[in-house]
């Protein structure tokens, strides 16, 4: 039997009260997979695992996030590749942007073959080694639910996630621990590639266990992400179905789930904060530089921050802008005493220099985005409910006390509403993730897409709303991978 190596973290001496520190240690130990998994604790070991992969990258947070913001037109820092993705002339042959997309793609299906190694590993092991087969179940569901998260992430970056199904552009599925006998896989189509992400995340809604912490995927966040990929997706009858999953979050979510009430607490407790539902773990203190720098790449970016003229009219006259927003020295030691003013600090926070030990935290999930998704599904199953559409809205902002927000208020068409939302989108989820590029895209404002009349000065395709696989997998492939069009 071929062994089949891979990278895990895998201590005897780790116990179960010292997890925390274990989901942000780098991986230590090659174990063949025949004896990677032999018992409960192993079994608990190799799921925690797959955070390890995730957190030490240094591609797959905040990087993305500001990425497509600067797609979306909302935000624009310096440096060439930034251009390219400000103005959307990412390609195969373009060296600015492919050599960032490839390292992106690279560190993505690391983390999907952690979770296939979970996957396999837990599946394989004897039931009679868990305490029941509901814990065995819901380990497998937490590997899978990890699987569907990356696997969306790379359907909404390298893929025609806004085709029809039949499109031949989906992503490269792997379900199984890569080595030389499977590497050459086919491109699923768009309709199968959504049908493997959507089967991960149901079988966690269905076995994994509630939230109890926003390092760990929870039967929640499962259901958010699945409503998420249908609201974005955007296909007939996905917006009644994503608007039920939301529903059903709010209604049947632990009490621990919940709004933070002082946005300065939220953002200083960050990934420790009972709002987030799911964030980028990076442990406690000791902070590398190359992950500071990454997280928030653009350390530099938000540190000399550039806001488009629109969102930053927004920004400016939102009342959570004095507690988002503040002073900030430099990221490196010789520019401590270097302070800005307008850094972005619920993100950046005091930098590297000052505060190296920050909690510099990707919010890919947090409960105020629930309002914000079951505010646009009304707004788009029952459009005639102008103000039943705007309530989600000002439910969220009544939440907050430090600041006190005042309702949204004027609002008679649904024109109005849908701006309302859309700037609100921006607003609220101001670099956090994806969501924003994807309103941008989604929205319209006089007939043209939100992206269009942000970014007026850039000539837009539908092909752009991806980026392109990189060349390098192309090549190493003896069978033949099709490029995103217009992308070569």
């Amino acid at each position: 039997m071929k062994k089949i190596y891979f990278i895990i973290a895998l201590t005897a001496s780790i116990s179960l009260s010292s997890c925390e520190d274990f989901l942000n240690q780098v991986p230590e130990h090659e174990l063949v997979q025949e004896n990677a998994v032999i018992d409960y604790n192993s079994a608990k070991n190799i799921v925690n695992g797959m955070y390890s992969n995730y957190a030490s990258s240094k591609n797959t947070g905040g990087y993305i996030y500001g990425n497509l913001h600067m797609q979306a037109g909302i935000y624009k820092t310096g440096g060439k590749s930034a251009e390219a993705f400000y103005n959307m002339t990412y390609s195969q042959s373009t060296d600015e942007s492919t050599t960032y997309t490839f390292n992106i793609w690279d560190d993505l299906y690391i983390c999907i073959n952690a979770a296939n190694a979970a996957i396999k590993g837990v599946s394989d092991l004897d039931v009679s080694k868990f305490p029941s087969e509901k814990v065995k179940n819901d380990l497998i569901a937490e590997a899978r639910c990890f699987r569907g998260f990356i696997n969306l992430q790379l359907m909404w970056l390298f893929s025609h996630w806004f085709d029809n199904a039949e499109s031949p552009y989906g992503i490269l599925y792997r379900d199984q621990l890569s080595d030389l006998s499977n590497l050459m896989i086919d491109r699923s189509s768009v309709g199968d590639s959504y049908q493997y992400i959507i089967d991960d995340f149901e079988y966690a809604e269905q076995n994994l266990h509630d939230y109890t912490s926003a390092k760990y995927m929870s039967k929640q966040f499962a259901q958010v992400m699945h409503a998420k990929l249908l609201l974005v997706r955007g296909w007939e009858g996905d917006y009644a179905k994503a608007l039920e999953l939301v529903n059903n979050v709010i209604s049947t979510a632990p009490s621990i789930f919940k709004m933070e009430p002082n946005i300065t607490k939220l953002y200083e407790d960050a990934w420790d904060s009972n709002e987030v539902l799911f964030a980028r773990y990076l442990g406690q203190g000791d902070l590398t530089w190359d992950l500071y720098n990454y997280e928030y790449t653009y350390s530099k970016g938000l540190y000399d921050s550039e806001f488009r003229d629109i969102p930053n009219e927004w920004i400016e006259k939102d009342e959570r802008h004095d507690y988002t927003f503040g002073e900030a020295g430099g990221g490196e030691n010789w520019q401590a005493e270097i302070i800005n003013e307008n850094v972005l600090t619920k993100l950046y926070h005091r930098g590297a220099a000052n505060g190296p030990n920050d909690k510099y935290c990707t919010y890919v999930f947090r409960y105020a985005e629930l309002y914000l998704m079951k505010a646009e599904l009304l707004a788009r199953t029952n459009p005639s409910d102008i103000q039943g559409a705007l309530k989600p809205l000002n439910d969220m902002r009544a939440q907050y006390t430090t600041p006190v927000m005042s309702p949204i208020t004027g609002i008679t068409t649904h024109e109005q509403l849908m701006d309302a939302i859309f700037k609100e989108y921006v607003v609220t989820l101001l670099m956090e993730n994806e969501t924003p590029w994807f309103a941008s895209v989604r929205f319209k404002k006089d007939g043209k897409t939100w992206l269009e009349v942000l970014k007026p000065d850039v000539n837009i395709s539908t092909n752009k709303y991806c980026w392109p696989i990189p060349y390098a997998e192309i090549i190493a492939h003896t069978n033949k991978i099709e490029q995103n069009p217009g992308l070569e």
